[in-house]
Order: C-alpha cells, then sequence, then structure tokens
C-alpha cells in the first residue's frame, strides 16, 4: 500500500506538500498540485484518516440524528445529507431515536465521544437539555426541522415554515367547502406536545368560523399502521368527519387504507390530506394531496452552515423555508352529507 511519503519521491515534493495538496488547504502553485494528485492516482494512494485527523483535530465525521429512518422522510433526508457533506469530504453518522428521548441523550453522548465534528439534530426524540448541554461544551450543533414550541433555542437553526404550512392545508379544505375536520397528530394523549403545523391549523379553523372540535383530534405515532387505526376510530362516529389532515404522509397513507376498507370514496366521501410529500404521496391511491418540504435544500443548507459552524464562522439562522401545497386527488368538495361512508342527499 502505497504511502504519503511513495507520492511525495514520486512528485519530487515534501510529504508536507503533498499532506497540503492533498486536502485542499494552504497554498500550493497548481501545477505542483496537479502533479501530486496525479502520482497519487497512479500509485493507488489512500489518505491515513486517522493520523490526519490526530493532526487537523477533526474526524471529518458529523452526526444526522433523526426520528425514524424507516419513514421515507427521513431517509430522503439522510441521502441530502449525504450528498452534501461528501462534497466537503465529510461522511455521515446516521442514528435514529425513535421518539425515545433517553435514547436520544445517549446517542448525542455516543456521537461525541466519538468526536464527530459536529450534528445535525432533527426534532423527535432530543431532550432539549441535552442539545444545549453539549452545545455549551463546544460541539458545533444545527438544530433543523423542530416544529415542537419547546425548541433548543440554539443559533443558527434550520427550519420549515410550520405555522405556514398548517395554514396552508386550513385554507385548502375550508375553501373546499368541508367544515367538519379531523387532525391526526404525531404525539400521546397522556403527553400531548403541541407543535406550529397543528396549531396553526387549528387556529385558522377558529380564524375562518369553523372551530376543530377537540373530539376530532386524535393522536397517533407516526406510522402508516397509527393513522390507519385513529381514521377507523374516527370514521366509525356518529358524525364523522369530511376531511382529515394527518400530519405526516404515511399517516394519511393509513387514513386512506382504512377509509377503504370502510367502503369510504376518498375523495368523494373523505378528503385526505398528509404533509411531507414523500416519494410514495405521488403513487398512492387517490395521489395523496400533502405539504411539500423542498428537503434537498433544506438539508444541503442545514449541512453548510453546520460545516460552516465547524470552520469558526459567526452566522445566522437562515430564514425559514416556506412550504408549498401539493393539491392531487385525494381531497374534493364534501358531499352532501356522509354516514358511514355512504352518501345522502
Amino acid at each position: 500500500m502505497a504511502t504519503i511519503y511513495d507520492v511525495a519521491r514520486a512528485a519530487g515534493v515534501t510529504a508536507a506538500t503533498v499532506s497540503v495538496a492533498l486536502s485542499g488547504r494552504g497554498v500550493v502553485n497548481p501545477k505542483t498540485r496537479d502533479r501530486v494528485l496525479q502520482c497519487a492516482r497512479d500509485l493507488e494512494y489512500r489518505p491515513n484518516l486517522v493520523a490526519r485527523s490526530l493532526t487537523t483535530r477533526r474526524t471529518h465525521t458529523i452526526g444526522l440524528v433523526v426520528y425514524d429512518i424507516t419513514n421515507p422522510f427521513y431517509a430522503e433526508v439522510a441521502q441530502a445529507v449525504e450528498q452534501t457533506a461528501r462534497q466537503a469530504d465529510y461522511r455521515v453518522i446516521i442514528a435514529n431515536t425513535t421518539g425515545d428521548e433517553s435514547l436520544g441523550a445517549e446517542l448525542l453522548e455516543e456521537l461525541a465521544d466519538r468526536q464527530v465534528d459536529g450534528i445535525i439534530a432533527m426534532s423527535g426524540g432530543l431532550p432539549v437539555g441535552s442539545l444545549r448541554e453539549l452545545a455549551a461544551s463546544g460541539m458545533p450543533i444545527v438544530p433543523c426541522m423542530w416544529d415542537e414550541q419547546t425548541a433548543p433555542c440554539l443559533s443558527p437553526s434550520v427550519s420549515l415554515d410550520f405555522a405556514a404550512a398548517g395554514r396552508l392545508v386550513a385554507d385548502h379544505l375550508l375553501d373546499l367547502g368541508h367544515r367538519r375536520l379531523a387532525i391526526i397528530a404525531i404525539g400521546c394523549a397522556d403527553e400531548p406536545v403541541l407543535r406550529l403545523r397543528e396549531s396553526a391549523f387549528r387556529d385558522r379553523l377558529a380564524e375562518r368560523g369553523c372551530p376543530l372540535d377537540p373530539g376530532l383530534w386524535h393522536w397517533a405515532d407516526s406510522r402508516v399502521e397509527s393513522g390507519y387505526a385513529a381514521a377507523h376510530d374516527l370514521l366509525v362516529r356518529d358524525e364523522p368527519p369530511t376531511a382529515i389532515f394527518a400530519t405526516n404522509d404515511l399517516m394519511a397513507l393509513g387514513v386512506v387504507a382504512a377509509a377503504r376498507e370502510r367502503g369510504i370514496l376518498v375523495p368523494r366521501d373523505l378528503s385526505v390530506a398528509g404533509f411531507d410529500d414523500i416519494v410514495l404521496a405521488r403513487f398512492a391511491a387517490p395521489p395523496l394531496t400533502t405539504v411539500r418540504i423542498e428537503r434537498t435544500t433544506l438539508m444541503a443548507t442545514a449541512t453548510h452552515v453546520l460545516l460552516r459552524l465547524i470552520a469558526g464562522e459567526d452566522l445566522p439562522s437562515p430564514t425559514p423555508l416556506f412550504p408549498s401545497l401539493v393539491v392531487r386527488e385525494s381531497t374534493a368538495p364534501p358531499a352532501t352529507s356522509i354516514h358511514r361512508g355512504r352518501e345522502v342527499r
């Protein structure tokens, strides 16, 4: 296996010049840099990352903590972070909290022990106190996509205008003529956590003279199965909703499946809206109306912000990304009245 000294001899330079040329940092004559790079390729030289980390005090790794990578949304998020990080010669360690704050605290400690250079911290299962403590210790941290009203209050952070998203869904369903609306939100009835997308949805309904019936607020755990179970509970009521806003696409797909089992046609008998615009949303039956998050833009921004923090820059939080509503075939004006899936005129 070739060493840095082999490359230096082949290129006719010192090992220090090879190190600078390969790192892309410092000043090296362009012709010399090209010669070093060509010799490194010819010799199939691979830098010793451990040795480099001892010299630079950086591991060129970052941590990405997400809620659940089995959700296609987070898989797409991880891909966007990896692509951006790789362009800067960084690698990504991905950790899943599955909504468990004790696990989330352990994962933060493990990432710090592995000496990652920084962390992108997405909401869901990360204790705010642990994030603040780690940031106070000097670890560069970028909170990303924090929807909860109890955010870490660390700057800079990267986010979406979740309140605008909630209003977009409310306005769309009200404009279609729906007046009995339900929401399936991620959380637990025993320990509810009100998020901006949900509070904005509720508040917009009230502003427009159609307050949300508290009995039509259902809690779930973000999975397809939980949306499916919640929809069954809502649709068997004497006065079922004519529209349901599920606060992620997986739960919305579960709602569509439950409606189909009960003989309720979407969108003729029930309108369904989701949130995230995962790839599967386009190919659902019917295709899902949902809030679109430009994940590549958002996560590229978060990664660039983190890399600039690692480099020692002091910068403000970017302006929250504004969402858009993608209207597809899962929403339509309500029938005159609905009772257990049958239209009555």
